[in-house]
């Protein structure tokens, strides 16, 4: 008998967020045409995943946290369209929360803007935990903090890898599919729209 689903899981870039591209559609085009995706990546990576504060990430990339490009980049990001109607639906049968790679305090930047809270609980952001997807770790860190096993977890994102390692934890996979991906895991499920979801919940 199939487990019962208590709890929906939204990655943002890509699925709550129309654009998965967090670097190279909302940051790289308000920096320098010198500065390179390989070059911002290693600051990326470190500080999404907590290593490092998001002072040294901007002083990584040779600007400041008081640069305006701060506030520009997230500002270029909006929610997917079918994101009001979807999780209205989804919760009026179950718990819907977030997992998301990000910066700490981007994460709060965009809380701010679009008042994540009021309908997603736990929201479990990278940077804030100091791990990210597909590090086994991060999908122990939502499981604790929702209360309830694996089994009883859907898990929706733009990225099969970071799907592959939620199956290990017994999660139900939706593959939200925005472009090609070559990663050979197979979802539960792919959808070609959010509100694809509706279908299959």
């Amino acid at each position: 008998m199939q487990p019962t689903l208590k709890l929906i899981a939204f990655d943002l870039f890509g699925v709550v967020i129309s654009d998965g591209h967090l670097v190279t559609h909302g940051l790289l085009p308000l920096l320098s045409p010198t500065v390179t995706k390989a070059a911002v990546k290693p600051y990326y990576d470190a500080y999404t995943g907590g290593q490092i504060s998001e002072a040294a990430f901007w002083e990584g990339i040779g600007l400041t946290l008081e640069s305006p490009i701060r506030q520009q980049f997230l500002n270029f990001f909006e929610l997917d369209a079918d994101l009001a109607e979807v999780t209205y639906a989804l919760s009026q049968r179950y718990r819907l929360g977030i997992l998301s790679n990000l910066g700490a305090e981007w994460g709060e930047m965009l809380e701010a803007r679009f008042a994540f809270s009021e309908r997603f609980e736990p929201r479990i952001i990278s940077g804030a935990v100091k791990c990210q997807k597909p590090e086994p770790a991060i999908y122990e860190v939502l499981i604790t903090a929702s209360g309830v096993g694996g089994e009883h977890i859907a898990f929706i994102d733009d990225r099969r890898e970071n799907l592959a390692v939620a199956k290990r934890f017994g999660m139900t996979t939706i593959h939200y599919r925005r472009e090609a991906d070559a990663h050979p895991f197979e979802p539960d499920y792919t959808i070609e729209s959010l509100a694809d979801v509706l279908a299959i919940l």
